[in-house]
């Protein structure tokens, strides 16, 4: 066991990477203070979405550090590794200073999956979420279309502080102008939803249900903190996808009206499950072994949810079959946990990123600058219904089966 001082730099260290990976206050709370105890360094934790306080020892000689970083991406490979390096640590089987060197190198290393392979990832993921949406091969191939075109813009993100800063605005008009365009040449086709489906990893819906849920369990700085960012994300991409159809509208005036959405065959929605799942572990950057165990239970989240949706009826049937479906994919990933010692995130975040209600929140927004008031109070309402009902699930979920670790 090292010093103390080695000891709280090791504490800071973890709590710096894994809120740079987007971990909740919740879990990230509850894993400082489940490493404090092996470790002897006496602390309170604060978490918000952009900052974390540590504070340790006792007045008046308390010592306070300030852990500033913004949130980036998830990165479920180096999530596993960071908790398998607390878990040695706590176990005694490495020193403080060794955990810290370990928590440098895991951080400081290339991330999983070339930058090509990621771009060309978000067709893979655009073109099934049109089929998860309700539509059919026809969305389906434009969407793919509109993810190559987002790929292309995250890729030119990456290398140009402006646009990043302009992200979701950006993608939100490319997305819109792209499926107006194909909309003037393909009557059939479902424009807005085309154009959804094609920024579907751009909608902050896990950033709103992670928001209720931090809310739900007392953190209620973090969860407003981040429920306004993830406010701001949709008003940034209706903005931009607005723009992007007046663009098409006054440069031509026979652009096409959006086409009523034909009944799509029950299959579709399971077909675009199957096709998303990869694609999302891909850009998550899941390892490979958790492939099979995050198939198998967000498959079977997704369906309890469509089988259970025309049993509670047409009020309450999307926000019950979200608790179902929630519910299921909760045990499953506590069980995974406790059957693996590993993070039942590693199966719970790519399950849940198909289940958030992300789209119903851009609808609600689109409606707002229609003007439209009454329809986007209504979606909204929904919204807050359907993250609020997969917020009881995961906890319903955790008082049947806790998993063992804070993550």
């Amino acid at each position: 066991m090292g010093s103390a001082n080695e000891n709280e730099a090791f504490v800071i260290a973890v709590a710096r990477a894994l809120h740079a990976y987007g971990q909740p206050a919740h879990r990230l709370e509850a894993l400082l203070e489940a490493l404090s105890e092996p470790l002897g360094t006496r602390g309170q934790y604060f978490c918000t979405p952009t900052a974390v306080f540590i504070a340790f020892g006792d007045p008046p000689s308390q010592r306070t550090y300030l852990v500033r970083s913004e949130a980036g991406e998830q990165d479920l490979s180096k999530l596993a590794d960071l908790d398998a390096l607390v878990s040695a640590v706590g176990r005694g089987e490495l020193d403080a200073t060794a955990g810290s060197e370990k928590v440098s190198a895991i951080v400081g290393r290339p991330s999983q999956g070339s930058l090509v392979l990621r771009v060309l990832v978000h067709p893979l993921v655009a073109a099934p979420a049109a089929l998860l949406l309700g539509g059919g091969p026809l969305e389906a191939t434009v969407a793919g279309g509109i993810g190559l075109l987002v790929g292309l813009l995250e890729w030119a993100a990456g290398r140009a502080e402006p646009i990043a800063r302009l992200y979701l605005l950006l993608g939100s008009v490319v997305a819109s102008v792209t499926a107006a365009l194909a909309g003037m040449f393909m009557p059939d086709l479902a424009i807005q939803l085309a154009t959804v489906a094609g920024i579907y990893m751009l909608m902050p819906g896990l950033s709103l249900t992670t928001a209720i849920n931090e809310v739900a369990t007392g953190h209620l700085v973090s969860g407003t903190a981040r429920f306004a960012g993830a406010l701001v994300s949709f008003l940034s991409i209706a903005v931009g996808v607005s723009l992007g159809g007046a663009l098409i509208a006054s440069l031509s005036r026979g652009a096409a009206l959006p086409a009523a959405l034909p009944p799509r065959a029950a299959f579709w929605p399971f077909v675009g499950l199957l096709v998303a799942l990869p694609a999302v572990m891909v850009l998550l950057r899941a390892q490979l072994r958790d492939a099979l165990p995050t198939f198998l239970v967000a498959t079977c989240a997704f369906s309890a949810g469509q089988l259970s949706t025309p049993l509670f009826g047409d009020a309450l049937g999307p926000s019950l079959a979200a608790t179902v479906s929630a519910l299921v994919l909760g045990l499953g990933s506590n069980a995974f946990a406790r059957i693996t010692d590993r993070p039942a995130a590693l199966v719970m975040v790519p399950g849940i990123l198909l289940l958030v209600p992300g789209t119903m929140g851009f609808r609600s927004v689109t409606s707002f600058l229609r003007r439209d008031v009454i329809a986007a109070v209504d979606t909204a309402f929904a919204v807050g219904l359907v993250a609020g009902a997969l917020v009881t699930g995961l906890l319903v979920a955790n008082l049947i089966l806790p998993p063992r670790k804070a993550l």
